[in-house]
């Protein structure tokens, strides 16, 4: 069923593109005034770091939205205007955001989007996808076709394992460190806001 939704994703994707004729732009970080962060939402939903984010984007001037997922039933987090973490039930057999929720997307004009994201979840790549929004970033993945602006995160190298239990747990420990360093929302909202605050344009 997943790789049926993969390739769904991606036939919806051509066809978008397209259609729209969307062609990849810049906006400098200054003068976008309305961003969208999209997230992976963390099991009991407390999305600590995604709340801190949007204190400091709201600290720099911005009007934030976010939307996040969960695979799960249901979740208890309200579903309000401006932050809400979608769940099964607010999606299709295919894994896109029923129609309510792709309308109220889509009637926003968003400045920028910033996919949080660290893998390819499907129901938050259609709401990338139909984010009404004048440049997207994020991390390169699948999506680069619908991401104007992308950041390529190299994974750690495997290394060898050493026979000493002591060593084995140690070299097991960095290689964890390691792999949240290279993948972690908070490092990847921070190598993103950097590039982007560099970004000059004429606009």
């Amino acid at each position: 069923m997943k790789k049926l939704n993969q390739y769904i994703l991606k036939r919806r994707v051509a066809k978008f593109l397209k259609e729209t004729n969307r062609a990849k732009r810049y906006v400098d970080y200054k003068n976008a005034s309305t961003i969208l962060l999209i997230f992976e939402s963390d099991y009991i939903e407390k999305n600590r770091f995604i709340r801190k984010a949007i204190e400091v984007l709201t600290a720099d001037g911005k009007k934030v939205f976010a939307w996040g997922f969960l695979d799960k039933k249901m979740t208890s987090t309200a579903i309000l205007p401006t932050f809400k973490i979608l769940d099964r039930s607010t999606i299709d057999w295919f894994g896109c955001p029923k129609t309510p929720y792709l309308k109220e997307l889509m009637e926003v004009q968003y400045d920028m989007v910033i996919d949080l994201t660290l893998s390819d979840i499907i129901p938050l790549q259609y709401v990338c996808l139909y984010a009404n929004a004048s440049m997207k970033t994020g991390m390169s993945r699948s999506m680069d076709d619908v991401l104007d602006f992308v950041i390529k995160i190299p994974q750690p190298e495997p290394q060898e394992i050493p026979e000493n239990e002591e060593e084995r747990k140690k070299t097991e420990f960095q290689d964890l460190n390691e792999s949240l360093f290279h993948t972690d929302q908070q490092y990847l909202f921070e190598q993103l806001i950097f590039y982007l605050k560099r970004i000059k344009t004429n606009d």
